[in-house]
């Protein structure tokens, strides 16, 4: 699982969506979930909530990368 996070968080990951043991992590870690949280939530409320996470960390880069530019 190493490998395939490191892909993801350095930007060279192109092997499709992430892996769902990452998607977890980041779902728990950005909202304060614990593992007992994470399973009690439905699959299609995890889904929305990965999809906006993954939608606000892009409009940040965008942003972060549009400021560097100046």
């Amino acid at each position: 699982m190493l490998w395939p996070a490191e892909s993801i968080y350095d930007g060279t990951w192109g092997s499709g969506p992430a892996p769902v043991e990452v998607q977890w992590v980041e779902l728990m870690l950005a909202f304060s979930w614990s593992w007992q949280e994470l399973e009690a939530t439905p699959p299609y409320v995890r889904r929305v909530c990965w999809d906006l996470l993954a939608a606000r960390r892009e409009a940040e880069r965008a942003a972060n990368e549009h400021a560097a530019k100046g």
